[in-house]
């Protein structure tokens, strides 16, 4: 054997040129730490194919265990330092020669020790020369104490004849039949090792891991302006202030009024039939038309008495000023139209009439803003305010992605009149103009603060030795409530995990059981197949190589993010996906199975680490010990 030590910048190029120039048939490689040969399982499968296409049998020797890892997935035999490769080595049954493959080397170690010793010399003399690697002069002859040529080597002394040294020249001489026999002898181990690892009884395990819940965690985070980083200790997350200028105007009528009016005024004639006495009017007589129309006098008056001439009376007649007593269009009548006098009067036989219509009686109004209609006005404008507020909040329009705002909050400030009221109070004008402006506010937030903070918490509780299931967690927001500023959101959340296996340590735990033991033992991870071949296996086989263990993770969930600015929306931190495509078997076993049932396990080709991590949790620990079986 050989072995070359690389340096941890040497390529893959020196390693295929050490296998290539090597006059050795079974070669280790010695990788340093960080070495970049073991930085790809590519770089592995090449010089395994490098090696089997030379003929030799290429183990590697590391101290990073990632490294023994990849080259072990590739299909090599790996071992942690030189001294056990040496150890290996020093153990390997010795004899098949250097055109048997390694694998019906090692299968021939693992017959060997299942088949008691043959009791005889002839036997024993066989046994020796595999064992040895070398055929001594006589032993295949069947004489072992046959007598050697002068000056022959003996063939127990050291020298040529020594295990595992190169065959003399000599040996050439050697009878047909004793080469003969060597060659049947070979052919039957050959055969032998063969039939054993065809026949000898394999396993095909696949585990997909259960899925556990996590949860549901009900939190309430606060969102508070005031802060400028979250907290998650006290739940406490980061908002801003949104402004809103509001501004409605109108037009509005003065309803005061400013009248000025005037009374009618108009001549009326008295006249009497009264022909014994004249009749005095005193001044402010009040005389009316049929409608109701009043008027007063404005003098004194005597209306004299009516004259007889012969059969014809003259009714005394005089002339009198009046005035309507209200004042106002109402006043101004038409001729003849103030006929009624006092009771008193017409006892005495006095008449009275307006010969012409009055005149002069106006009624003007003159409009004016008082204070009832600057306080309609504001009024009117503070709710049309409030009304474009509320309507600005609901639709605030394009918010950064992520934020939304918490219409709540919404708070408006003071409102500004323009002109100032006090300068519009007793304009005479007909209606007047008034503006009304003020400022709102509302808390914002970016959303994915809460999600995120909420995704904290629940990977929190992912147990010691489990793994959170990528994109596994989902988050619930619902109604928030406002505290002037401040908004009080819950918030749930959910997720899934999955416990972290080793499957080295698992195939070990389930070595030698039978199937239900098998099966028993790795149900606490999930669900398990298991199948033997051939057919009348009732166990697992005790031999690494012939247990084909598969670890299908749960497959990663698809997640939707909510809507920026309505539902709080996913910050989800994107977990680390395990090598290889999400939902693949993860294999320890062997790339092929040699095994009559034909099965094969293909595993991720990135990866050669036996632990198998949907994705990170928090916890550091292994998680359930499949040793513990």
């Amino acid at each position: 054997m050989a072995v070359y030590y690389l340096d941890a910048d040497d390529e893959i190029t020196s390693a295929a040129a050490r296998i290539r120039g090597s006059a050795d048939q079974r070669i280790a490689l010695v990788l340093s730490t960080g070495s970049r040969v073991a930085t790809s399982r590519i770089n592995f499968k090449l010089l395994e194919r490098e090696a089997r296409q030379r003929g030799k049998v290429l183990a590697i020797v590391a101290p990073d265990a990632s490294a023994r890892s990849l080259a072990q997935s590739a299909g090599l035999p790996v071992f942690s330092n030189v001294r056990e490769y040496e150890a290996a080595e020093a153990a390997r049954p010795r004899g098949i020669g250097p055109d048997v493959s390694g694998d019906v080397s090692d299968a021939l170690g693992e017959l060997a020790a299942t088949i008691p010793a043959t009791t005889g010399p002839r036997s024993r003399g066989n046994a020796r020369s595999i064992r040895g690697g070398a055929v001594r002069g006589g032993a295949l002859n069947g004489a072992p104490g046959a007598p050697v040529a002068p000056g022959a080597p003996a063939t127990g002394a050291a020298g040529p004849g020594v295990a595992g040294s190169r065959p003399q020249p000599r040996r050439r001489h050697l009878g047909v039949s004793a080469v003969l026999l060597i060659c049947l002898l070979v052919v039957m181990v050959a055969g032998g090792a063969f039939g054993a690892y065809l026949f000898w009884p394999s396993a095909t395990v696949v585990l997909t891991l259960n899925e556990k819940p996590v949860g549901p965690l009900a939190l309430t985070v606060k969102i508070d302006p005031a802060v400028s980083a979250v907290n998650d200790s006290t739940l406490t997350v980061p908002g801003t202030t949104k402004s809103f200028d509001v501004r409605q105007s109108g037009t509005f009528n003065a309803t005061g009024q400013n009248v000025v009016e005037t009374a009618a005024s108009g001549t009326v004639t008295f006249s009497s039939i009264n022909t014994i006495n004249s009749v005095r009017v005193p001044g402010g007589t009040v005389l009316s038309t049929p409608g109701g129309i009043s008027f007063a006098t404005t003098a004194s008056v005597t209306v004299p008495r009516a004259t007889v001439s012969g059969t014809n009376i003259t009714r005394g007649v005089v002339d009198a000023s009046v005035l309507a007593i209200k004042k106002g269009t109402a006043g101004n009548v038409g001729a003849h139209s103030i006929v009624r006098v006092p009771s008193s009067f017409t006892a005495n036989g006095v008449s009275v009439t307006n010969a012409g219509p009055t005149t002069g009686g106006t009624h003007k109004v003159t409009p004016f803003v008082q204070q009832a209609d600057i306080d309609k006005a504001t009024a009117g404008l503070t709710t049309s305010l409030g009304s474009s507020f509320a309507a600005m909040l609901s639709n605030p329009g394009t918010l950064p992605a992520g934020v939304q705002l918490f219409a709540g909050t919404g708070k408006l400030g003071p409102i500004a009149l323009d002109p100032d009221p006090a300068t519009l109070l007793n304009q005479q004008v007909a209606s007047f103009e008034l503006a009304a402006a003020a400022t709102g506010a509302a808390t914002q937030a970016d959303t994915g603060n809460l999600r995120s903070l909420a995704e904290r918490r629940i990977a929190g509780g992912i147990q010691a030795g489990y793994s959170m299931v990528q994109g596994s967690i989902a988050t619930s927001i619902g109604a928030p409530t406002a505290q002037g500023a401040l908004v009080s959101v819950p918030i749930s959340a959910t997720a899934s995990q999955a416990a972290n296996v080793d499957v080295t340590a698992l195939k070990a735990s389930i070595k030698g059981k039978s199937v239900e033991e098998a099966r028993a033992y790795l149900s606490q991870f999930g669900a398990v197949t298991i199948s033997l071949s051939p057919w009348w296996a009732s166990s697992v086989s005790n031999y690494d190589f012939r247990i084909d263990l598969s670890v299908v993770a749960p497959a990663p969930h698809s997640t939707a993010s909510p809507a920026a600015g309505k539902t709080p929306g996913t910050g989800r931190p994107t977990p680390t996906e395990p090598a290889g495509t999400p939902g693949a078997s993860v294999s320890a076993g062997p790339s092929t199975s040699g095994g009559p049932s034909g099965s094969a396990s293909a595993g991720p080709s990135a990866s050669g680490s036996p632990a198998v991590t949907p994705t990170p949790g928090p916890s550091s620990s292994s998680g359930p010990s499949p040793s513990a079986s």
